[in-house]
């Protein structure tokens, strides 16, 4: 590309005469650049190596002294802005599917995609991430993001990826984590999986078009429960009635607390978080560390326990090491 398209796509300023005239690619790391690129510099302390390392032209918000002249040095007003300008520019000339889909689906395709043979790019919310896997894009990739907003920029022409609507037959709710049902003359039985997310489950499978190993939900933390016997110690799957649940996308929580409220009435629901939810009003215990995860349980009574803005993996392990701590004992 022309240092002078570069700069009419970006919108930028050119601060320097330099000898180049021409660019390869561009980069937001500095140990990734090569001779010919062009470096996008989100923190200036990099914009040193990135020269070293053979960087073609700079791009710089803020002010930076002009350490090569031979290089190109342009000016924006925003990083962000540059970075989304380019991203786009770049994916016009591709043809591409893009959908943008709700959280669930995200991650549900993440888990059953190593399976297909679709080329499916993932864009989370951070643009540089995405970045990372740039150069590889090619024809017939499928983008898929959960932040419309971030696609309608980088890509306009995409599409609802939950727009379906499924019919779904023979539903049996064994437990609020594991159902059976039909779809498409398939019976899937005893999915361990709560009834409220077979929406984008059958999603899933109608997009990938393959035969879903269900065996990878374990990797799949949406109302997963961890069961907990008389002492707090966790406990195999369904072997005792009382249990914990984690969520840290707030997008989330409103739905589920519904679900857990609407299915398990009959029950005594506790509802634990790190910062006031204001959906729940009075009807929760604030969380100020996870050390005090231990004696919060200890001290309330529940079958269920509703974790607010905590990591499944990281509650997963705490318990694990209390578990261990008192089999020592």
């Amino acid at each position: 590309m022309q240092i002078s398209s570069l700069i009419d796509i970006i919108g930028g300023r050119l601060l320097n005469s330099p000898s180049i005239s021409f660019i390869y690619s561009f980069k937001t790391d500095p140990t990734k650049v090569k001779e010919g690129d062009v470096f996008i510099a989100k923190d200036l302390d990099d914009v040193e190596n990135a020269v070293k390392n053979g960087a073609f032209a700079i791009i710089i918000e803020n002010f930076y002294p002009i350490i090569d002249n031979e290089i190109a040095w342009i000016k924006v007003d925003s990083i962000e802005k540059s970075l989304i300008h380019l991203i786009r520019y770049k994916l016009a000339h591709f043809n591409l599917e893009a959908y943008y889909c709700d959280k669930i689906s995200y991650d549900l395709l993440n888990i059953f995609a190593v399976n297909s043979s679709k080329n499916i790019r993932f864009i989370s919310n951070d643009l540089e991430t995405f970045i990372k896997e740039f150069d590889d894009i090619k024809d017939d990739d499928i983008i898929i993001s959960t932040n419309k907003s971030i696609l309608d920029k980088l890509y306009p022409n995409n599409k609802n990826f939950n727009s379906k609507v499924f019919e779904i037959k023979n539903l049996t709710e064994h437990s609020l984590f594991e159902v059976s049902f039909s779809f498409d003359d398939i019976y899937f039985q005893r999915v361990r999986l709560s009834s409220i997310y077979i929406p984008q489950l059958i999603a899933t499978k109608d997009f990938l078009d393959i035969e879903l190993d269900l065996s990878r939900l374990k990797s799949f933390n949406h109302l997963k429960p961890l069961f907990l016997d008389k002492t707090n110690d966790l406990t195999d799957f369904g072997k005792s009635e009382k249990f914990v649940l984690v969520q840290n996308n707030v997008e989330l929580i409103e739905d589920e607390i519904k679900y857990i409220k609407s299915r398990y009435k009959y029950a005594k629901t506790i509802f634990i978080t790190t910062s006031y939810i204001k959906i729940l009003g009075e009807n929760q215990i604030i969380l100020e560390n996870i050390d005090s995860l231990k004696d919060l349980l200890k001290e309330n009574t529940f079958n269920a326990a509703y974790l607010i803005g905590l990591n499944y993996n990281e509650v997963f392990l705490y318990l694990t090491k209390l578990e261990e701590e008192n089999t020592l004992f």
